[in-house]
């Protein structure tokens, strides 16, 4: 695992828990659902990366807004 140092400002640091613990954490977090957002992980590996069951990662992606379903409106909205 690579470990890196990130200097965060201290409001910012106390709106996530004020623990280096917690602000880790969330930093992981926001980086591992623009990596789903961005297509460049699944759902499914981020679960994995983060350690939590696949219905809390879909909950994290929901609220961080991110879908995880593929849509094409042009295609799936074409009558059969």
């Amino acid at each position: 695992m690579k470990q890196i140092t990130v200097n965060v400002p201290n409001e910012l640091f106390e709106l996530v828990g004020g623990s280096e613990k917690e602000a880790a954490t969330f930093l992981i977090q926001v980086f591992v659902v623009d990596l789903v957002r961005r297509k460049l992980i699944s759902s499914g590996k981020a679960s994995e990366v983060l350690g939590m069951s696949r219905w809390d990662m879909h909950d994290l992606l929901g609220r961080s807004e991110v879908c995880t379903t593929d849509f094409d409106p042009a295609e799936d909205l074409k009558p059969f």
